[in-house]
């Protein structure tokens, strides 16, 4: 009985993944720092567009439309770990690091990092397999950049 049930739930969640690119998870992990202190703090958001701007290459239309769409996927998703493994199976390691680094940029965008923040980039962090090490050095670099 209980394995029908993981069956049920893993056969759901890969369903809700199937349509789920790799930029649209790194969107949706980006929104989920921007909303860690439940404040949609409009300079995060600007930071956001400038990152999905510099990953995706298209109009500024888009980036809204991705944003908005980021932030109905995070709305009503229960975990990250969809989105994190979408990008474990289509990222290498220095790609994953680069996401942690803009995930910082967010978090440090309107000049206050708060506890929430750091402590959902820890866990996005060891999410991505990335090591402890990744995590302080992806801080430092985005506060060094800012």
């Amino acid at each position: 009985m209980i394995k029908q049930i993981l069956a049920f739930f893993e056969s759901a969640q890969e369903e809700a993944g199937n349509d789920l690119t790799v930029d649209d998870a790194a969107a949706v992990l980006l929104i989920e720092i921007m909303m860690a202190d439940h404040e949609m703090e409009q300079r995060e958001r600007q930071s956001i567009a400038t990152i999905l701007a510099r990953r995706l290459a298209v109009p500024e239309s888009e980036i809204n439309q991705c944003i908005e769409a980021a932030i109905d996927r995070r709305q009503s998703s229960y975990d990250l770990y969809q989105f994190t493994k979408v990008i474990n199976d289509n990222w290498q390691e220095p790609e994953r690091y680069e996401l942690i680094v803009d995930l910082w940029r967010v978090a440090f965008a309107d000049g206050d990092l708060d506890k929430y923040e750091d402590q959902r980039i820890r866990r996005v962090n060891e999410a991505l397999h990335l090591h402890h090490s990744h995590f302080i050095k992806a801080k430092a670099e985005a506060q060094n950049n800012l």
